[in-house]
């Protein structure tokens, strides 16, 4: 594979108010992890349970269909090394609470995609350390050096990913009025947050866009889209309503595009690893929000509607 002209980023060192990117990325992300927790409760999962088809349809795209998918874009079109691995670590990480948000102004089944996000970042343990070290043996060529530590990356996921939602069920558990209260508030810190990061990061990167663009755009624009159609497709396919569909196109196809970008600064030190993510922060904007714009303007069956 090639390797990009994009390689000497200068993302590792760069500081903000004296806080790394990285970590001001994992900051934001603990805390939209722990506003969804305060959203969640056990009866949340029990609900899902009764017709458990939208969760399996729902995992098995997010932690299998999703990375292969990756996997065999960048085996077809051989993109710069950096892409290459940036996708694959992309595509292993799980929809955040994000792809929440996006079901919500989709009118989707937003339980089962908080439900969703909850058990493949458990997941998440395992499988993002697997494929993108699967990626680095298979296509890193003379760069096969570089792994992504197994035994870190689960103890960074765990703490970025899992306790905080732990945390924000037990708070709501325990203070249900507080959490009702907090929660907006939370939100709106934690969008704050993930904006200011990628808004420092791409001024950062503005004089490297079009490298970007031309390295990045097509091979991520494939994965965004192709994911989102075929989740809604098979949904759609194998019976369920309306709102799951929408719910599990928008999980498939919508990436936690924080975590990878955390991951390739702090967990693999390579900066590069990262434009996949830079340019999926844009594609993903114009396809999600086509896709709810489509959604809202369909109808949902009268007997979801009310839901």
């Amino acid at each position: 594979m090639m390797h990009t002209t994009l390689d000497g980023l200068n993302l590792l060192g760069m500081q903000v108010f004296g806080v790394s990117l990285s970590l001001l990325g994992t900051i934001a992300l603990w805390i939209i992890m722990l506003t969804m927790g305060l959203t969640l409760t056990l009866r949340d999962f029990a609900k899902i349970g009764k017709d458990p088809r939208g969760v399996a349809l729902g995992l098995v795209g997010q932690l299998l269909v999703l990375p292969l998918a990756g996997f065999f874009l960048v085996w077809l079109l051989q993109p710069p090394l950096a892409i290459g691995i940036g996708l694959i670590l992309l595509a292993a990480c799980p929809g955040g609470a994000t792809s929440n948000f996006f079901c919500h102004l989709a009118r989707g089944d937003v339980a089962l995609s908080i439900v969703l996000t909850v058990i493949s970042g458990m997941a998440a343990l395992l499988t993002v350390p697997f494929y993108v070290n699967l990626g680095l043996d298979l296509f890193a060529g003379e760069a096969s050096d570089i792994r992504l530590p197994v035994v870190r990356t689960m103890v960074f996921i765990f703490i970025t990913l899992i306790v905080p939602v732990v945390i924000g069920m037990s708070f709501r558990h325990a203070f249900t009025a507080a959490a009702a209260a907090i929660e907006p508030w939370a939100t709106r810190l934690s969008f704050a947050l993930v904006l200011f990061t990628m808004g420092v990061m791409l001024w950062t990167l503005r004089h490297q866009m079009l490298n970007i663009v031309l390295d990045a755009g097509l091979i991520t624009l494939l994965l965004n889209a192709s994911m989102m159609l075929v989740g809604f497709s098979v949904a759609r396919r194998f019976a369920l309503g309306e709102r799951q569909a929408r719910s599990i196109s928008i999980e498939i196809g919508v990436q936690n595009y924080i975590l990878s970008f955390v991951i390739a600064l702090s967990l693999l030190q390579r900066a590069e690893f990262a434009i996949t993510g830079i340019m999926y922060l844009f594609v993903m904007y114009i396809t999600v929000f086509s896709f709810i714009a489509w959604s809202r303007a369909r109808p949902l069956p009268a007997t979801e509607a009310a839901a």
